[in-house]
């Protein structure tokens, strides 16, 4: 597995970053840490390179290569790559892939499941680009104050999105698990059985009643009785009403939210709305909207 984690300021990044490289380790998985700035025209890249030369001031020369160096330096703290990797991190670290992708040269023995990257471009289309071309399965971003990034986001980037919102360490985390008789149901049910066996947690299922689906309590004990197997405490929640406020009312900043998103039309999704980007963008805490 592959995950893509989208950081921006550091002053805002350092909760996606946690909690990214978190996921990555429940899962196991391979992590790329990519900053997207703004692309430069030439004639602007040519005059600031002039500046590098001159005054030798790199932070000039590479928007974002000094947030990729506090990317950096956070994963040495956390004892992810070696000590000492970014003691030297500097532009000449950057080695050009393409137009719009340059990568990092992580001097450490411990980096081969880790890559830095700096993209150039608009933040939607470079991440689908980087998700599309590298095969990521989870896509970790911030949940900030534009949530209207969240439905470009969801509708157009081919993997699952975790929103990263008031997410902290100091927090025992639980798992809530909506439920229905959707294929994304079934795989947000697997993502929550790793999430709850990596935190040491409990699952809680919650399914707001309608009437227009059948069998679902069989699916409900079904799901219950495999996480029982599996020895994960778990409880079942009946809720009613509109589904959005239900889940939002019910959801408390201790949740991470394992959600299925269906694959309908995304210009229908556009027109008509879409439950799981309305919780993710109400909910107080970190939502993963797995297709």
């Amino acid at each position: 597995m592959k995950i893509l984690i989208a950081i921006g300021g550091i002053d805002f990044s350092k909760p996606t970053l946690n909690m990214g490289m978190e996921i990555a380790s429940a899962f196991e998985a391979s992590s790329t840490i990519a900053y997207v700035g703004k692309k430069i025209s030439q004639f602007s890249e040519k005059d600031v390179s002039v500046v590098h030369q001159s005054l030798d001031n790199r932070q000039l020369y590479r928007p974002g290569i000094r947030t990729l160096e506090w990317a950096c330096n956070f994963l040495e703290t956390k004892g992810y790559i070696d000590s000492n990797s970014s003691a030297n991190f500097d532009d000449h670290l950057l080695i050009d892939e393409d137009n719009s992708r340059m990568k990092v040269l992580l001097k450490s023995k411990n980096s081969d499941n880790i890559d830095l990257i700096l993209r150039t471009g608009e933040i939607i289309d470079q991440l689908r680009d980087e998700v599309f071309s590298n095969g990521h399965d989870i896509t970790v971003v911030g949940g900030g104050k534009n949530k209207g990034i969240y439905h470009d986001l969801i509708e157009f980037i081919h993997s699952s999105i975790l929103v990263v919102k008031n997410f902290s360490f100091n927090k025992k985390y639980k798992i809530l698990l909506p439920i229905n008789n959707t294929k994304g149901s079934k795989k947000a049910t697997e993502m929550a059985i790793r999430l709850a066996q990596h935190y040491k947690t409990e699952i809680h299922i919650v399914y707001v009643k309608d009437k227009k689906e059948k069998d679902v309590v069989k699916s409900i004990e079904t799901t219950s009785n495999q996480l029982s197997k599996l020895k994960i405490k778990n409880e079942t929640f009946f809720l009613e009403g509109d589904p959005v406020k239900s889940i939002t009312k019910f959801a408390k900043d201790d949740y991470i939210i394992s959600l299925g998103v269906s694959n309908k039309n995304p210009i229908k999704n556009f027109f008509f709305g879409s439950k799981p980007i309305s919780i993710s963008k109400q909910c107080n805490c970190p939502v993963l909207l797995v297709k």
